[in-house]
């Protein structure tokens, strides 16, 4: 409940300063308007992750399972996170085997898991620091991994971060707003038939990997 009704508070006052014209300056009253839109898409976000996460958790998630290539996904994941990277100081680069086998996933899916893996380390890596996304053969699995330099989780927490609403510190905000990114990202990975887990150290960073079965 905190966190829907603070961007809700936020909104609300700004939008009560404009039309009570408390704020009549066009400058700020531009600065508001992009406020309450980066308010919104926040609560847009948190919205749909507590709705899969209460399609998981009643155990109907559908899944459009398909053939792909993770070297698709993963340039496409490089390309529109491009950005952010740039803006933290980070670079930001993909290594993807080149006898790789397709996989079978859900595209939308997996991508929502890899950006969620890739935001998360981004947020949590300092400027000219570094994070690499990594995608090799293991027998009949292909192994993702999201590498980066920065801040680490601490030990007692590692094993707690895949947890929902887990409110530890540094795992919290791992996870981002209400504390259930991770949380989806391991349901939607063992709903493939998938694994996931992560290594970390504290200031050395912090390496998220999954599974994903090869295509039959």
């Amino acid at each position: 409940s905190h966190d829907l009704r603070t961007p809700l508070a936020s909104i609300r006052a700004m939008a009560e300063s404009i039309n009570d014209r408390v704020v009549t300056d066009e400058a700020t009253v531009r600065q508001y308007m992009r406020t309450m839109e980066g308010e919104v898409a926040r609560l847009a976000v948190l919205i749909d992750d507590l709705f899969e996460l209460s399609q998981i958790d009643a155990g109907v998630l559908e899944l459009h399972i398909e053939r792909a290539h993770l070297r698709d996904l993963v340039s496409d994941i490089l390309e529109a996170m491009a950005a952010p990277a740039r803006q933290r100081g980070l670079t930001l680069a993909g290594a993807v085997g080149e006898e790789l086998p397709a996989v079978a996933m859900d595209t939308r899916r997996m991508q929502r898991v890899l950006v969620n893996l890739v935001q998360n380390a981004i947020r949590h890596t300092p400027a000219d620091g570094s994070v690499l996304i990594e995608a090799k053969a293991a027998g009949a699995e292909v192994e993702v991994s999201v590498r980066d330099s920065g801040e680490g989780i601490a030990p007692d927490e590692v094993q707690r971060v895949f947890e929902a609403f887990y409110q530890g510190d540094r795992a919290r905000s791992r996870t981002g707003g209400a504390g259930v990114g991770l949380s989806i990202v391991k349901a939607l990975v063992e709903a493939h038939g998938g694994r996931v887990w992560v290594a970390s150290t504290p200031g050395k960073g912090s390496t998220f990997s999954f599974t994903l079965p090869v295509a039959g």
